[in-house]
């Protein structure tokens, strides 16, 4: 007994000894995760420190709080001012880039870049970064200018989800069963009397919601799912089997003296009620990260989230073969063509067998981008979606409406206060096309005049004009065309036109005038 009152004044005297106060406390409640509550405190702290190097210790962990909240200018600020303090901490510089990316001081991230690169020469997140600023400054006119309505080049349109947001996050959707009339998703709303606010967020605790079309065809109110699901801890992130029976979901369970990792479950439904959620654990660990869950359409691959050893950097995703006794075989990396020296999290595993994945470590707009991984011959290629799905904020969670270019994802972009909300995205058909008019250079109508249309995918058209010299052509995507044109007397004209790379509908506009043959 002795020795343990002698051990807890030892511990004592080492706290008081870092500061004590609100700054121990915030540092300790950022240890555990609670976000919300350290940057209060470590706010407080940081304005009335004296010492300059704790003074710049709060301030690195501050911007820490605020970062994951995605306020990401409030995380520059205090990222800058823990840079001008005694406290050395080598990402400082690096999350100080990344957070004026997001939001949208380019200027100000290169400059922290160019910094944190004169310290890490070979500091490949500085160098993505750098990259990331210039890609950013080539699609920031879009990204400010965009009105949801005329599609970028890569053609998706948006328009917010409003039947599924609050004025609290709600992400990482998932549709139930083939008809798509069914939605799950995850949302920190809280009810009107209800005051008590999550220690990590600030916001409520995350459910899992649902909602459906009705006999109206409109989308009914949210319902937060009921029993075996928890509404005292935190559910979120469901990943449905094709079939819409089985889900995998995420769990945090709190424990206000220590971090505690998040952890996976799957539920199966029978007779229209979920059963109690077995825990989920590759490899048989239980001791170890498993998070967003993601489900192979096959239902033999399980990807999800995780910081444990063997990784890139940060969090990782990872994936898990279920084995013929129905466990999960031991946990595999996904790979470098996957993950970075960033973060990589909210898989989802597409019915044409791409994996879309979040994250900051690969050169994007600012925050979390949405990446398309696909495998061809055994080769990964990844890709970012572009604009307008990407904006300068976390944009993450999507989900697609079987092989339809729909369906729904979350950002934060535009929150001020980092509140993640729902998009409804979709890919109009493509329409590329060419049509003008042919006349003669003397100003005389053509006779017997044609147009003949001959494409890399094997076209080879020949139409007969009318006397006003009109024609129009339908054109394929990713293909390249030769247009002969033609009449009596007169000519021919060679033409070259291209839709490779054309991602929105267009209309080419072929003026062709024909010299009069000797």
């Amino acid at each position: 007994m002795k020795s343990r009152i002698i051990a807890l004044a030892i511990v004592a005297v080492a706290l008081a000894g870092c500061g004590g106060g609100k700054g121990v406390a915030g540092l300790k409640a950022y240890e555990i995760g609670e976000y919300d509550r350290a940057q209060k405190l470590l706010d407080k702290a940081s304005r009335s420190e004296k010492d300059r190097y704790k003074r710049g210790e709060y301030s690195f962990y501050l911007g820490e709080c605020y970062r994951r909240k995605g306020l990401y200018r409030r995380a520059a600020t205090a990222y800058r001012a823990a840079s001008r303090s005694r406290y050395d901490n080598e990402k400082t510089l690096l999350l100080l880039g990344d957070c004026h990316r997001a939001a949208g001081n380019l200027d100000d991230a290169a400059e922290a870049y160019a910094l944190h690169l004169v310290r890490s020469a070979n500091s490949r997140q500085a160098q993505i970064g750098q990259e990331s600023v210039e890609l950013t400054r080539k699609a920031i006119a879009q990204i400010d200018g965009y009105d949801y309505k005329t599609p970028p080049d890569s053609g998706y349109i948006l328009s917010l989800a409003k039947h599924f947001n609050s004025k609290f996050s709600d992400y990482s959707p998932a549709y139930v069963g083939d008809s798509y009339e069914v939605v799950y998703f995850t949302s920190m709303r809280v009810a009107k009397r209800r005051k008590k606010m999550n220690r990590i967020t600030g916001q409520g605790n995350s459910n899992i919601f649902m909602s459906k079309i009705d006999g109206g065809g409109e989308w009914t109110e949210p319902e937060a799912l009921s029993e075996p699901f928890a509404t005292q801890i935190d559910d979120g992130t469901p990943s449905l089997t094709p079939d819409g029976r089985t889900m995998f979901f995420t769990r945090c369970p709190y424990n206000a003296d220590a971090i505690s990792n998040a952890q996976c479950f799957e539920t199966t439904r029978s007779g229209g009620r979920w059963g109690e959620p077995k825990r989920v654990a590759p490899g048989n660990d239980t001791t170890l990260m498993v998070a967003h869950p993601a489900i192979s359409p096959d239902g033999q691959t399980l990807y999800f989230v995780s910081d444990r050893d063997g990784g890139l950097g940060g969090k990782d995703i990872w994936l898990s073969q279920r084995q013929t006794d129905g466990s999960w075989g031991e946990a595999q990396n996904a790979g470098p063509f996957i993950n970075s020296a960033g973060d990589e999290m909210f898989p989802y595993v597409r019915d044409n067998g791409q994996l879309y994945f979040s994250s900051n470590g690969h050169p994007g707009y600012g925050g979390l981008d949405i990446f398309c991984a696909t495998q061809t011959d055994g080769r990964t290629t990844v890709r970012n979606m572009g604009v307008p799905i990407n904006s300068l904020g976390d944009d993450f969670g999507i989900t697609f409406k079987g092989n339809l270019e729909e369906g729904l994802f979350s950002s934060n972009r535009g929150s001020t206060k980092g509140i993640d909300n729902l998009y409804v995205f979709s890919l109009p058909p493509l329409i590329l096309q060419a049509e003008g008019t042919m006349k003669s250079s003397t100003g005389q109508p053509l006779e017997h005049a044609f147009v003949r249309i001959v494409g890399t995918n094997g076209t080879n058209t020949k139409l007969r004009l009318p006397d006003d010299g009109v024609f129009s052509l339908r054109l394929e995507p990713e293909n390249e065309y030769i247009i002969l044109c033609g009449a009596r007397g007169h000519l021919n004209k060679k033409l070259s036109i291209s839709t490779l790379g054309k991602g929105k509908s267009e209309t080419l506009t072929l003026n062709v005038e024909l010299e009069k043959a000797e």
